[in-house]
C-alpha cells in the first residue's frame, strides 16, 4: 500500500459521485442504527437500575439467607446478625447504610382499604442511602413516630388527603396489630413496588411486626465503586468476622425478573447488529462489484501499460475503506448527536410504559447512554464489514487479464 494507490482510490471515488454517495449513505445508516441502538439499550438498562438504586434499594443489601423465599420479618436478620453486620459495615468501604424492617399489611382510610408493603425506616439514615425523600411531591418526609408517607397513586385510589388519619394493620407474633398514623407526605414514582409501599418510622414498624431485628440493611457505595467487587468483598468480610446466615444482594438479585428480561434483550441485540452489518456489507459489496464491472476495460488498459494487478486490487480495496470511513464519520456523528440529545431529554413513553414498566421498576422516561465504547464497537463492525465486502471485488480486479479485460470491456 503506497501513496499512489491512496490517491488513485480517492480520485476514483469522486469520478462517480452518485455511486459514492449511495455507498456512503448505506454505511452511514448502518453506523447510525448500530450506535443509537447500543446507546438506547444500555441507557434503558441504566435508567431501570439507577431508578431502583437511587430511590428504592440502594446499591447493595444485606439480607438473611432464605428471606427471599418467605419474606416475613421472622425470617429476617436477627438482632445478633444486625450487630455483627454493622460492625463489618463500619470497617468497610461504603458510603452509608440504613436499617429497614418490612412487613406485609393493610392500609385503611375512611374510603377504603388496600394491601401494602409497610417499610420501617430511620429517616436520617435512609436519606443518606436513597433519595425517596426527594420524590415527595406533596407534604414532607416522615420525621418522627406516628407519621406516614405513601405513594400518590395509593393516596388517589383511597382518597387520602394530607394530614388525614389512616390505620395500618399487620400480623405480629401474637396476632394482628393496628396503629393510627397521620399522612404527612405523598411521593410520586412509577415503580410497581413503591406504588404499594408506605414508609413509617422503624420504631413503629417494630411495634407492628413485633420483630426486634431487621429484614434488610440497605447500602450506598461511593461513586464509581464496582458493585460486584464490593459485594464479593463484603461477603468475605462477613465470613472472616464470623457473621453467618447473611447474603449480599445486588440489583439483579433483588429483581430476578429484570435480570431475565435484560439478558433476553442483550441476546436479541446480537442478531440485530448482524442483520444491519449484512445489510451495509451487501450494499457496499454490490456497489463495489458493479463498479469493477463498469471499469473492466479501464482496468485492462491500466494493467496493459504496466500497473501491477496487486496495486489495482489495493485501489479497489481502499475505495471501500474510504467509503466506509466517511460513512462511519457521518453516521457516527449523527448517531452520537442523537444519543447526547436522548441522554439529556430522554424518551418519554408515558402511559404506554406506566403499567408494564412500573411492575418491572422501569421509569416512564428512558435516557440513552453516551459511552465512548459505542464508537469503538460501531467502528469495529464497520471496518470488518468494509473489508469483507471489498474482498471479492478486489479479488476479481487482481485476477484480470489485460487482453481479456480490454476485449470484454
Amino acid at each position: 500500500m503506497n501513496a499512489t494507490s491512496l490517491r488513485m482510490a480517492w480520485r476514483n471515488l469522486w469520478r462517480h459521485t452518485q455511486r459514492t454517495i449511495l455507498m456512503i449513505a448505506i454505511v452511514a445508516f448502518g453506523s447510525w442504527v448500530i450506535l443509537v441502538m447500543w446507546g438506547i439499550t444500555d441507557g434503558f438498562i441504566r435508567s431501570m437500575t439507577d431508578t431502583q438504586v437511587i430511590y428504592n434499594q440502594g446499591n447493595l443489601q444485606f439480607r438473611a439467607l432464605g428471606y427471599a423465599d418467605d419474606p416475613v420479618p421472622s425470617n429476617g436478620l436477627t438482632p445478633e446478625q444486625v450487630e455483627g453486620a454493622k460492625q463489618v459495615l463500619g470497617r468497610a468501604n461504603v458510603q452509608a447504610f440504613a436499617d429497614r424492617l418490612e412487613v406485609y399489611g393493610m392500609i385503611r382510610s375512611s374510603y377504603g382499604s388496600d394491601g401494602v408493603i409497610i417499610r420501617g425506616i430511620d429517616p436520617l439514615m435512609e436519606q443518606r442511602v436513597t433519595k425517596l425523600h426527594d420524590a415527595v411531591s406533596r407534604g414532607r418526609p416522615i420525621a418522627q413516630s406516628g407519621e406516614i408517607v405513601i405513594s400518590a397513586k395509593l393516596a388517589e385510589s383511597l382518597d387520602i388527603r394530607l394530614n388525614e388519619r389512616i390505620v395500618l394493620l399487620a400480623q405480629g407474633a401474637s396476632g394482628t396489630n393496628s396503629q393510627a398514623f397521620r399522612a404527612v407526605g405523598f411521593f410520586a414514582l412509577n415503580l410497581g413496588e413503591l406504588d404499594n409501599m408506605v414508609a413509617i418510622s422503624l420504631e413503629d414498624a417494630h411495634a407492628l411486626s413485633e420483630w426486634a431485628g431487621l429484614t434488610a440493611i440497605a447500602i450506598a457505595l461511593p461513586p464509581g465503586t464496582s458493585t460486584g467487587k464490593s459485594a464479593n468483598t463484603l461477603e468475605a468480610q462477613l465470613t472472616s468476622a464470623g457473621v453467618g446466615g447473611i447474603e449480599v444482594a445486588d440489583y439483579f438479585a433483588l429483581n430476578p425478573l429484570a435480570r431475565t428480561m435484560l439478558q433476553g434483550a442483550s441476546i436479541k441485540m446480537i442478531p440485530f447488529v448482524i442483520m444491519i452489518s449484512l445489510m451495509a456489507g451487501f450494499g457496499v459489496a454490490n456497489t463495489a462489484f458493479y463498479s469493477v464491472l463498469e471499469r473492466t476495460r479501464e482496468f485492462g488498459v491500466m494493467t496493459a501499460i504496466g500497473m501491477s494487478r496487486k496495486l489495482l486490487a489495493q485501489v479497489v480495496l481502499m475505495e471501500s475503506v474510504f467509503v466506509s470511513g466517511i460513512g462511519f464519520v457521518v453516521g457516527g456523528g449523527v448517531g452520537y448527536g442523537c444519543l447526547i440529545y436522548l441522554s439529556r431529554y430522554g424518551l418519554n413513553f408515558g402511559t404506554m410504559m406506566a403499567e408494564l414498566g412500573g411492575e418491572l421498576g422501569i421509569p416512564t422516561i428512558m435516557y440513552a447512554s453516551t459511552s465512548g465504547w459505542y464508537w469503538l464497537g460501531a467502528l469495529s463492525v464497520v471496518v470488518f464489514t468494509a473489508l469483507v465486502a471489498a474482498w471479492y471485488p478486489a479479488r476479481r480486479a487482481n485476477r484480470l487479464e489485460p487482453v481479456t479485460a480490454i476485449r470484454e470491456g
